[in-house]
């Protein structure tokens, strides 16, 4: 069985202004982040197939510009849109049961912090894993189905990625 690649995405940065939370739109900056991240992702093995995120517009909108560099699917849902890790877990390891994973061997979560943050130190059992900073990109592998993804322990952090100074 070949490897599983879970990424855990922060969105990419945001407007501070203008809109209540769920509706924030991505800053200027989130956008550069987004293309120079989108074209990492494009010249990894394996990049993501779908992309699971909240529906808030920020983490959305980021999801769906990295998608544009790697061709596979977003799938927003309502429930995702938490800062707390017990309720994004249930959540996400819901959705890889109801989407056809077993045909997939990268999936990407893209959330807020501090959810993915703590995630990532969830998976990996390291506490001591810094937080990511936005449009940061933790890479998890594991071998087995994505059912025992819940269960491995502790799960190889491959690589963190972060957007350069430039893009920030």
């Amino acid at each position: 069985m070949a490897d599983k690649h879970l990424w855990l995405i922060r969105h990419a940065k945001a407007s501070a202004y203008g809109r209540p939370d769920h509706g924030r739109e991505l800053a200027y900056r989130g956008y550069r982040q987004c293309v120079e991240m989108g074209q990492l992702l494009s010249t990894v093995s394996g990049p993501p197939r779908v992309f699971l995120t909240s529906d808030a517009r920020r983490t959305y909108t980021t999801a769906h510009v990295l998608n544009g560099f790697v061709g596979g699917e977003v799938v927003p849902v309502r429930d995702m849109y938490t800062y707390d890790v017990d309720v994004l877990v249930p959540v996400v390891a819901t959705l890889i049961k109801e989407i056809d994973s077993d045909r997939l061997n990268s999936i990407a979560v893209v959330g807020h912090n501090s959810a993915i943050s703590d995630l990532v130190s969830e998976l990996t059992h390291d506490s001591s894993s810094a937080s990511l900073p936005t449009l940061g990109m933790a890479e998890l592998v594991f071998s087995g189905p994505w059912n025992d993804l819940w269960k491995r322990s502790p799960i190889s952090l491959h690589r963190v990625e972060t957007p350069s100074a430039k893009s920030k």
